[in-house]
């Protein structure tokens, strides 16, 4: 907030801080996983579609939003915001893979 003007760009600093914590929970997340015995049912698990879909979210969004933020001249944004929509299909997709394969009756 102290080092952009939020009326005339886009937040890069905060969704990269916050991004990059995102990330670094979804690694701890699996890395819980593998060392239970949890790794056996992980197509039932809801928690892991969709941790796998914001990690491959947050992963690709990452540089397009320094790109269209920072590089906005040297780039063509329509490939940059093709980019971004399939990311976002990618996320859904994972998603919905999570609703339907998941447990029903399991409660988080």
């Amino acid at each position: 907030m102290f080092f952009q003007n939020y009326l005339y760009q886009i937040q890069t600093i905060p969704y990269l801080i916050a991004s990059v914590l995102l990330i670094t929970s979804i690694v701890f997340y699996f890395s819980e996983i593998l060392n239970t015995n949890e790794v056996l049912f992980i197509k039932t698990n809801l928690m892991f579609w969709i941790s796998v879909g914001y990690l491959l979210y947050l992963a690709g969004n990452i540089p397009i939003r320094v790109v269209r933020n920072y590089l906005f001249e040297l780039v063509d944004l329509q490939n940059v915001l093709e980019i971004s929509s399939i990311l976002s299909i990618v996320m859904n997709f994972c998603f919905i893979l999570g609703f339907i394969w998941g447990e029903k009756d399991k409660r988080y």
